[in-house]
């Protein structure tokens, strides 16, 4: 999740380069004098490992929970068991988002008591190159990326009382490493405008230009293309908010088999949808892992959908080939 999207979170909403002959990743434009001096400055080391980028999160990112829960998130100290599994983690990215992150990525903080999972932040929105923070709730570095999907689905539906349960099977790897790849597309994004920018409360940013990756999906950052809609959907939301009744999730996860939304995450923003989809992408197709969305009555399955199987979602897949090409700078 971006910074700007969780800004619109805490104020209670959860709410380039054109298509055609234009390619999906724009070339980096950005110089070596920009990267030296923004480097000078910021004390970053493009040539460092990313797992020794770990400090403290920002005053600016601290404000941010300032009244949303209590007690405030604190800062997590890294076990050296810790250390190794976060450098797993950035190691079993994509190789292009390894690169953006070498030159981008300022620090990665891990709090204790984050309401949510994950924020990305600009460390420096003034400056025409910008340095990322990613911070991180420490609790997942004890969940496998199943317990927490799931425990992540589940905020978004009541289940006092009913018989029903939605759970994500996704294997047993740390969940630390699919929230790197979902976090770290969001670096990618905001580098090389994948999806239309966005800064909130800017009226003229309302129906931006589509991107190649948005185009025929997305009206508008948050409301899908008009064949994508469903009242259902505007009532959806993750940690925040009123969760639906339980026994809607699968007029829900029905909603989600008819678009090309590879999770229902993904289906709140086009920024998350992208996020959502590559990692996706890598974790089952790269690393061969699964995804299934399940509802269980009583213990026993009564809905399956594995998104990556779906056609309509499918039909996005060749947009994921530039994440893995060599860079054509060489870079």
């Amino acid at each position: 999740m971006t910074m700007r999207l969780f800004s619109l979170l805490l104020v209670g909403l959860l709410l380039s380069f054109l298509a055609g002959a234009e390619p999906l990743l724009a070339q980096d434009t950005s110089t070596a004098a920009q990267l030296a001096e923004v480097a000078r400055r910021y004390g970053l080391d493009p040539n460092s490992a990313l797992e020794t980028r770990v400090a403290a999160a920002s005053p600016t990112v601290l404000k941010m929970f300032e009244g949303l829960k209590k007690p405030a998130p604190t800062a997590h100290m890294l076990t050296e068991p810790e250390k190794h599994q976060l450098a797993a983690a950035f190691a079993a990215l994509p190789p292009l988002h390894q690169r953006i992150l070498r030159e981008r990525l300022r620090s990665v903080n891990f709090l204790d008591g984050m309401p949510n999972t994950a924020l990305t932040s600009t460390a420096n929105s003034d400056e025409p190159y910008h340095l990322f923070d990613i911070t991180i709730r420490a609790a997942i570095l004890h969940q496998n990326v199943s317990e927490w999907l799931t425990e992540k689905e589940r905020t978004c539906f009541d289940a006092d009382g009913s018989p029903l349960s939605v759970s994500i099977e996704a294997g047993t790897r740390d969940a630390l490493v699919y929230v790197l790849l979902h976090e770290a597309t969001h670096v990618l994004d905001a580098t090389l405008g994948i999806t239309p920018p966005f800064t909130p409360g800017d009226p003229s940013q309302s129906s931006p230009p589509p991107t190649a990756f948005t185009r025929d999906v997305w009206s508008e950052r948050t409301t899908p293309a008009p064949p994508y809609r469903d009242p259902l959907r505007e009532h959806i939301r993750f940690y925040f908010g009123k969760p639906l009744p339980i026994d809607q999730a699968e007029a829900v996860y029905a909603y989600l088999r008819r678009t090309p939304f590879v999770s229902l995450y993904g289906s709140t923003n086009c920024g998350d949808d992208l996020a959502e989809y590559l990692a996706l992408y890598h974790w089952t197709a790269i690393l061969k892992q699964p995804y299934r969305i399940i509802i269980r009555k009583d213990g026993k399955q009564v809905f399956l959908y594995e998104p990556m199987k779906s056609p309509l979602v499918r039909s996005r897949i060749d947009q994921m080939k530039p994440f893995y090409e060599k860079v054509r700078d060489g870079r």
